[in-house]
């Protein structure tokens, strides 16, 4: 599957992909984060990490794209901060273990088969300090586009569809899913819905699940 040729052409096609503005539920809990090092998987421009790096976090981003590599620099760059980046798919990145106070996975998950995503969380469980906290928002099955695709596109696992035309998968999540997955961890949040999403292209509704958990001691 050719993942980095579908990002970067995302990246490459326009000026700023994403919002320039941290995920609020990841800015609603950040006292809650012991300061210490951040792993951003699937980091694009960098937009959830300004904030901890400006608090003096050490953080590490992985992403396949290099073009967001790229403006995640510059970015990083206009105050002067120091940030370790690494262009990797994120099923063959070597997450350190016992490293990290917050992990964040801001819409990357859904993008791989679930084959692939309970490897990712495996590395994110075990990349995690006691006490660390991960951070997730996915898309659910709330998504108007599920729907489509169940008209469209053969499943061939659980809520995940294989996109043809842009050689990638696409998996929708359920609150039970995630909670099952982190069924060790603490709870801190889990919320779904429906949002009016006008912040990258088009205007357009996601529906989505945004979770928080910490690492209890002793996993």
């Amino acid at each position: 599957m050719k993942n980095n040729n579908m990002w970067e052409k995302s990246y490459q096609n326009t000026k700023q992909l994403w919002s320039s503005n941290p995920d609020a539920k990841l800015m609603q809990y950040f006292d809650l984060i012991e300061k210490g090092s951040l792993l951003d998987l699937g980091i694009g421009e960098g937009r959830n990490v300004v904030p901890f790096a400006l608090t003096g976090f050490n953080i590490d981003g992985v992403d396949i794209s290099e073009t967001a590599l790229e403006r995640c620099r510059k970015n990083i760059n206009k105050d002067n901060l120091i940030i370790n980046l690494t262009n990797c798919d994120l099923t063959k990145y070597d997450v350190k273990k016992n490293e990290y106070t917050l992990i964040i996975a801001a819409n990357v998950l859904n993008f791989f088969k679930k084959s692939d995503i309970e490897i990712i969380i495996k590395k994110i469980k075990d990349g995690l300090k006691e006490d660390g906290i991960i951070y997730l928002s996915v898309f659910s099955t709330l998504d108007p586009q599920y729907n489509l695709l169940k008209t469209s596109k053969k499943q061939i696992e659980d809520n995940t569809f294989y996109i043809d035309e842009r050689d990638t998968y696409k998996h929708f999540f359920t609150k039970e899913e995630l909670n099952k997955y982190f069924s060790d961890f603490e709870l801190i949040c889990c919320c779904e819905g429906v949002e009016y999403d006008h912040s990258h292209g088009e205007p357009h509704y996601h529906g989505g699940i945004e979770f928080m958990a910490r690492k209890r001691k002793g996993i």
